[in-house]
């Protein structure tokens, strides 16, 4: 299947496409924020080595039918760099809305709905797709809404190999406790910064799951119709209270040396839109990054239940 375009205008670019934009009907307010207060003082051990991590925040939907071969070039650059690279996957546009028709042989099937508030936000601040799924982001390297040039697509192997040496400049840790019997998270971050730098930062931290099993258009399978695609990396919501783009970290630069422990608590829900949260499979993603660039300068990953 050929890549699908879709209408919209972004900062003045138009792209031409087949059809409309769908604006995000679900609410903005994020209910699930919890109370700090209650949450224990956490410690932070002291770190040994400073490893730069890559953030790659894949652009994605169940009725894209290229897009597992996007996921599938994510698990190949994990592989090769292990420990190394945190994921995101951004479901969007209307080709992750739930379809009853979508396919003639599987009709009802394609209704579950990973689309989340943010990741519209997402999908409109950085054009993805308008200009056609799938298509990742690198840290957020090359910003640049003229040319798309930030949009990358697959295989993401050669994008990681030419930024995973460069030096970290930030260490981030998670202090992470989760209370089963309420599924509440209180969660300790600590940032550290190893050189200074120049500029203006911010701090999000986002829960995300995996092992969704549903419906998946996949051009490398016959059918291509999977009824048992398992999803992984789904972004779910915001555990920072201010939502997509985070928290003040730093104004006017930070000093090398520089620490800092921001603390946040987040309930997980029964269920997002009606598909079942499973939290020993979800992650908890804490990224710090250039508010004028959106370049991702560092970021982490910890399980809820380890």
């Amino acid at each position: 299947m050929k890549k699908i375009f879709y209408i919209t205008i972004i900062s003045l670019v138009v792209f031409y496409t087949s059809c409309d934009y769908v604006a995000n009907p679900y609410p903005a307010k994020n209910t699930n924020i919890s109370d700090t207060t209650s949450c224990s003082i956490s410690t932070f051990p002291t770190v040994t080595s400073h490893i730069k991590k890559i953030l790659i925040e894949d652009f994605t939907a169940h009725t894209c039918t290229n897009c597992p071969k996007a996921a599938r070039s994510i698990h190949i650059v994990d592989s090769t760099y292990p420990g190394q690279i945190n994921t995101i996957a951004v479901h969007c546009s209307s080709l992750a809305a739930p379809s009853s028709s979508f396919d003639a042989a599987d009709l009802g099937s394609y209704m579950d709905d990973y689309r989340t508030i943010l990741g519209t936000t997402y999908d409109n601040t950085f054009g993805a797709s308008a200009y056609g799924l799938p298509e990742a982001m690198i840290n957020r390297k090359d910003y640049n809404m003229g040319t798309l040039s930030h949009l990358k697509m697959y295989p993401f192997s050669s994008y990681v190999a030419g930024i995973i040496a460069e030096p970290s400049v930030v260490d981030l840790q998670i202090n992470l406790n989760y209370d089963a019997s309420t599924r509440k998270i209180c969660c300790a971050i600590r940032d550290s910064f190893l050189t200074a730098k120049t500029g203006t930062f911010k701090l999000a931290a986002l829960i995300t799951q995996d092992s969704i099993i549903g419906w998946q258009d996949d051009a490398d399978h016959n059918p291509s119709n999977v009824s048992n695609y398992i999803f992984n990396h789904v972004l779910r919501d915001a555990i920072t209270p201010t939502g997509a783009w985070g928290e003040p970290l730093i104004v006017n630069g930070a000093s090398s040396g520089l620490k800092q422990i921001r603390h946040f608590a987040y309930t997980i829900p029964a269920a997002y839109k009606n598909i079942n949260c499973i939290p020993k499979n979800c992650h908890i993603i804490v990224y710090i990054y250039d508010t004028t660039t959106y370049e991702i300068i560092q970021s982490e990953d910890v399980k809820v239940i380890p």
